[in-house]
């Protein structure tokens, strides 16, 4: 199927104007039926080297789509970046995977932007249900700015650590079961990431990381 769409004659075309600034660019729609759309997404990624977002009305034609370019790529990573329960203008808590998987993609973006990480020279995949990008979230400067990479052997005060833990937003416990969650006993300073399945235990030799 997708060497079917490669070989039509409207193919590089649409690659030649895709790949124009969007100041010249003159596409505004493909006219594509619905069954078409995901293997031409995926024509596009195979064709494109950079990062792509996929955009839906709602976010069920999120978890379709999903599965198509699944389908379409498989073996290709890409992100969903999925819509809170609470509307944008409602209160209300998110389900911890809405958090982790929105934190995942903010990461991935933020790596773009760090020179020398792996991430830098990954073009995402992003899937992205209109009503997730209408809830706000924090700004990318202080996002970075926020971004802690702990290696053993390294030099780092634990209470400066915890400070800025509890800057953006974690709470400290006896016992950390949850998501934003950190404890510290002695030498030993457990915390769960938002954006993690389970939590982790950081082993300090005075302010060493062992």
């Amino acid at each position: 199927m997708l060497k079917t769409i490669t070989g039509l004659s409207q193919w590089n075309s649409l690659l030649g104007e895709i790949q124009l600034p969007l100041v010249q660019a003159e596409t505004e729609s493909l006219g594509l039926v619905r069954a078409a759309r995901f293997p031409v997404v995926a024509a596009l990624r195979q064709a494109l080297n950079r990062p792509i977002l996929y955009l839906t009305e709602k976010p069920s034609l999120a978890a379709l789509a999903m599965d198509e370019i699944a389908f379409w790529t498989p073996g290709s990573p890409f992100q969903l970046f999925p819509a809170p329960d609470p509307l944008f203008y409602e209160p209300g808590d998110w389900e911890v995977p809405t958090r982790a998987n929105r934190i995942n993609v903010l990461t991935t973006l933020a790596g773009l932007r760090i020179p020398g990480t792996a991430a830098e020279h990954v073009n995402p995949f992003l899937i992205v249900p209109i009503r997730a990008l209408m809830a706000k979230t924090i700004d990318a400067r202080t996002f970075l700015k926020s971004i802690r990479t702990l290696r053993v052997n390294q030099q780092v005060n634990p209470d400066y650590l915890i400070r800025n833990w509890v800057e953006v937003g974690y709470e400290a416990t006896e016992i950390v079961v949850e998501p934003g969650k950190f404890s510290k006993r002695g030498g030993l300073l457990d915390i769960w990431p938002l954006s993690e399945m389970q939590p982790a235990r950081i082993d300090f030799f005075g302010d060493e990381i062992g």
